[in-house]
């Protein structure tokens, strides 16, 4: 080994303390890397995948109800490479071992397996046979909660009817890879299921015989034409036959959520990580010009017997690269670890067949080398500053550095005032001012990436509470089979445990403003509603105008319609024909893009008289008449399907709450890396540089208390200035992260109040004093004698 090599080892022995905080802070930042890229390339490539075995649709056109003769027509459209229909109507499902009421979802397939879009993997069991008519394939997840399995009978209300259905098989399909219920915002397979039938077996069942109520296509790669293009003009050819709804890939509910999650994990991989290497370098080079200057002597005595400066460059280099390679290794392999109990998590919440945390070496070698440049760039400075000096001027020690007045002291009145100690204190952090800066910056990083996590935990809450404390207050909401006449009312009233009945009218429609359109659905309420209440951005509830429609503030954003505009809407149902309607109120939702208006104006538009879609009940807490309720509605075949919003609150708290313990332990913990390694990194280099006054102090009588609370009091000042600029850095963070993941199905609110500062404050002061009870040690632990040495 070397001399400078043993000389390596030797400096590194002596500041392990250090350099293991700064290579835990890297560690830190290669493991969020190197997770947050696995899990990104884990669910890309089991999307692609998967999209690909199941051969997923290009777009979706719900139609009332269209010949089987018409469909080959429809390839012959410009841009459409294949096209093929089916049939798709909502279920109820009548379990016996469940008191409640159950949502399903019938899809029909071939009677036998043949090369189809949107494709079943089948996961037990197998596909359907010639034996039955009434076979049925349940989606793996429902079957898995229920304990459903190939060979048991179900069943379901059908078209009125209720039908016994024989389990042959459990499946999954790209299409339900997020499967999400009536009303839901997350997937709950006890209360939903895809069930998949025979097509002749559908067509009998809902008087469908050649016909057909979806069309599923895929677009021709080198059309040229737009997909927004394409899907109008298969609209205009199903206009005769009641087109309901039309969504492209992009804006398909689960292929969105997806995808959300996947850029999501694709933007937070480049942003979480730079804040600790930027954090970590930084603080790396502090270290490195403080060892530099403190090493000054040796330098000069290493050129002075032949060293070039080249070899003494690069020995200090090879110092801040230990570090990155110790950081990067460790960092790596944590973030291999971790994304292991990443993509479990998500095999919990998509339904992927094949979704494994792979080994991705490009991404660990992404993370050592990022994790080296981190840590050269961090020790250049160091390395040059040693370049720089010459061996004969190297030899002799430093001169004194400059005192003079720092700027507070010409505030007379000010310094005046301040005790000798504040004076001592206020000395040492404003004449060090890059080490001061960085360590202010290091703490608003932490404190930014605490303050952000609280505030995305905050936005959270507040959209549960917004959206179900306020917004929507039913207990249960009730899906018609097709508009009905308002006299329904009276008769769900006198069902048991029902309190309140209120009625809606939900409306699918295309809204036009100028150059800009939109599909959407508005939603009839009464004048004033109890059970769904839209707000203003001020908070007030709205009063449902008798005319003109209440406009959400993502549409009114997406339309560029302002109060008072008119629109021109085109209703998907009824009459269809187009009408001008003007924006009598603006309201503020973070879910969908809802809009409101009277439920007869609606409904006259569109050419009924007071006619109702879906009711919204109040309920009593009485269980018997409960399980009675809901034992009613099983027999009920007017209704589609059943909204337990209870239960859908109830089972999202349960997540938010179990998600939100993982991730704030997570988050003061890596907050918690960067106070600590920061301020740990300034005091022991203080220390080192005051080493004499030190021990002067202690020399005449001071104690090591006393002396350390002068160090205590400069990490406190750094830490609390850092901790403050961190409240506007976590905002701004916050904001960046809710404009990049808004979208028509969720919109975060950036919300921030006094517990997410005393949280951030507190956690800055609880790791600022583990960091000094390391320096308090190393004062109690001082040589008296060999710091008060004179140098010659």
């Amino acid at each position: 080994m070397s001399v400078l090599h043993t000389k390596l080892l030797r400096d590194f022995y002596r500041t392990k303390g250090l350099m293991l905080a700064i290579a835990s802070i890297i560690a830190i930042g290669i493991m969020t890397l190197v997770t947050m890229q696995s899990a990104f390339l884990n669910l890309t490539y089991a999307k692609h995948s998967y999209y690909q075995q199941c051969r997923m649709a290009d777009f979706w056109i719900t139609v009332k109800k269209v010949p089987s003769v018409e469909v080959p027509q429809l390839a012959r459209v410009d841009g459409v490479s294949e096209i093929q229909s089916r049939i798709q109507f909502s279920a109820t499902v009548d379990l016996e071992n469940s008191p409640q009421t159950i949502n399903g979802l019938v899809v029909s397939l071939p009677d036998r397996r043949a090369p189809i879009l949107n494709d079943i993997v089948i996961r037990q069991g197998d596909y359907f046979t010639d034996e039955l008519a009434n076979q049925v394939i349940v989606n793996e997840k429902f079957a898995r909660e229920h304990n459903l399995y190939p060979g048991q009978t179900i069943h379901l209300l059908l078209n009125k009817r209720r039908q016994a259905l024989t389990i042959v098989g459990t499946a999954i399909s790209s299409e339900f890879t997020y499967l999400l219920g009536p009303g839901s915002i997350m997937p709950d397979p006890k209360q939903f299921g895809v069930f998949y039938v025979k097509q002749t077996f559908a067509e009998d069942v809902f008087n469908f015989q050649d016909a057909a109520n979806q069309i599923v296509g895929r677009f021709s790669p080198n059309s040229g034409l737009s997909p927004l293009t394409i899907l109008q003009q298969l609209e205009s050819r199903l206009d005769d036959f009641g087109v309901a709804a039309s969504s492209p890939l992009k804006e398909q509910i689960s292929n969105q959520f997806v995808m959300s999650e996947i850029d999501g994990l694709g933007s937070m991989a480049k942003i979480l990580p730079a804040v600790f290497l930027v954090v970590a370098s930084l603080i790396l080079n502090v270290l490195m010009t403080r060892l530099s200057q403190q090493q000054r002597t040796v330098i000069g005595t290493l050129k002075a017997l032949g060293y070039s400066h080249s070899q003494v460059f690069f020995h200090f280099l090879q110092l801040g690269l230990f570090v990155g390679v110790l950081g990067g290794i460790a960092g790596a392999s944590l973030g291999y670890l971790a994304s292991f109990g990443m993509t479990t998590a998500y095999r919990e919440i998509y339904e992927f067949p094949d979704l494994r945390s792979g080994f991705h070496w490009p991404v660990m070698l992404l993370g050592i080398l990022v994790s080296i440049l981190c840590s050269v760039s961090g020790s250049l400075l160091g390395a040059r500053s040693a370049l720089q000096l010459q061996p004969a001027a190297a030899m002799r020690p430093a001169a004194p550095r400059s005192g003079g007045r720092i700027l507070l002291e010409r505030l007379t009145w000010l310094w005046s005032s301040l005790t000798a100690a504040w004076r001592i204190t206020l000395r040492s952090v404003l004449r060090n001012r890059i080490r001061s800066s960085v360590g202010v910056f290091a703490s608003a990083m932490g404190g930014g990436l605490l303050v952000g996590g609280l505030m995305m935990m905050k936005a959270q809450d507040f959209l549960v509470e917004f959206q179900y404390d306020k917004i929507a207050r039913s207990d249960i909401d009730l899906v018609l089979a097709k508009e009905t006449s308002i006299d329904v009312l009276h008769e769900i009233a006198a069902f048991p445990a029902v309190d309140l009945v209120e009625p809606r009218l939900d409306v699918p429609c295309t809204l036009y403003h100028g150059p800009y359109h939109d599909k959407t659905s508005i939603t009839g309420l009464r004048s004033q509603p109890t059970l769904t209440v839209p707000y203003d951005r001020m908070g007030n509830p709205i009063r449902i105008p008798d005319h003109g429609i209440v406009l959400g503030k993502t549409m009114a954003e997406k339309l560029h319609a302002t109060l008072g505009d008119s629109l021109t809407m085109i209703p998907s149902q009824g009459d269809k024909r187009p009408v001008d309607v003007v924006v009598s109120q603006i309201s503020d939702g973070y879910f969908g893009v809802s809009s409101y208006a009277n439920l007869e104006f609606l409904s006259r538009l569109i050419g009924e008289t007071r006619v109702v879609n879906s009711v919204q009940l109040k309920v009593n807490r009485d269980l018997g008449e409960t399980a009675a309720l809901h034992l009613e509605l099983k027999r009920i075949p007017g209704i589609t399907s059943v909204r337990d919003q209870g239960k859908i609150e109830s089972t999202l708290r349960d997540l938010v709450l179990q998600v939100q313990a993982i991730f704030i332990t997570a988050l003061i913990g890596f907050a918690g890396a960067i106070f600590f390694g920061s301020l740990l990194n300034a005091s022991m280099i203080n220390l080192a540089e005051r080493s004499q006054e030190v021990a002067t102090l202690l020399a005449i009588g001071y104690g090591p208390f006393q002396v350390g609370a002068m160090f205590l009091r400069e990490s406190l000042l750094i830490n609390l200035l850092g901790s403050l600029l961190g409240i506007p850095a976590g905002y701004g963070l916050t904001w960046f992260t809710a404009e990049s993941m808004k979208n028509d199905l969720v919109r975060l609110p950036v919300l921030i109040n006094w517990n997410i500062v005393v949280i951030e404050l507190g956690t800055a002061l609880a790791f600022g004093l583990l960091a000094h009870c390391i320096v308090q040690w190393r004062i109690a632990r001082l040589n008296i004698l060999d710091a008060l040495k004179v140098k010659e």
